[in-house]
């Protein structure tokens, strides 16, 4: 299946089920360059399996997704795990070694950038030392290291304080990549997101 330039991500007649129960059925995506979406629906619609899906990291039962040659993907989890002893940076690094398109001091930047947009002071702090809200912003930041043409986040504010929240509202805002945020927080979704989905 052909994909224009600007479409990113599509779908088409997506079904996936556990057991007796499917979750989704027939469901039809497209994203464009630079759409920036809020993804709502209750609780087991089958939010977090979608996203899983377009991220490549579960398969649909049916109907087919495709992908514009040479898309990065980033991908945040709700609850992100970390290896324990590790520092932020080494985590950070060992996400941007993926980079061939970067030398290793352009890898080295693009890291120092990440960790002080999400707001790290300490870049050898161990990631055990973090709260969850600190979690959810290295989680966030990895991903930014990746430079993500299409940036999926579960439910990102999720463990975040105000300030972690004002600040997740101000690097989506102002991202020109697209990018597809699952959240129950309707305030939040109305402030980053251009277009809404219902799940």
């Amino acid at each position: 299946m052909a994909i224009s330039t600007s479409v990113l991500l599509s779908c088409e007649d997506l079904g996936k089920a556990y057991g007796a129960k499917p979750l989704f059925e027939g469901l039809k995506l497209t994203l464009f360059e630079g759409d920036h979406v809020g993804l709502v629906g209750p609780n087991g619609a089958g939010k977090s399996t979608l996203l899983k899906v377009l991220a490549g990291l579960e398969t649909a039962d049916s109907g087919t997704r495709a992908l514009r040659k040479g898309v990065r993907i980033g991908y945040v989890p709700q609850d992100p795990v970390f290896a324990p002893g590790r520092s932020l940076e080494e985590i950070v690094i060992e996400a941007v070694a993926q980079r061939e398109d970067l030398d290793e001091y352009e890898r080295f930047q693009a890291v120092a950038l990440a960790l002080g947009k999400a707001g790290f002071e300490d870049r050898g702090a161990a990631t055990e030392t973090l709260s969850g809200g600190w979690r959810k912003r290295l989680a966030i930041a990895r991903e930014l290291a990746l430079e993500p043409d299409v940036l999926l986040l579960d439910e990102p504010t999720n463990h975040l304080d105000v300030e972690g929240i004002l600040w997740l509202e101000s690097l989506l805002r102002s991202e020109p990549k697209a990018f597809i945020a699952i959240s129950h927080d309707r305030y939040f979704l109305q402030s980053v997101a251009r277009s809404m989905l219902e799940l």
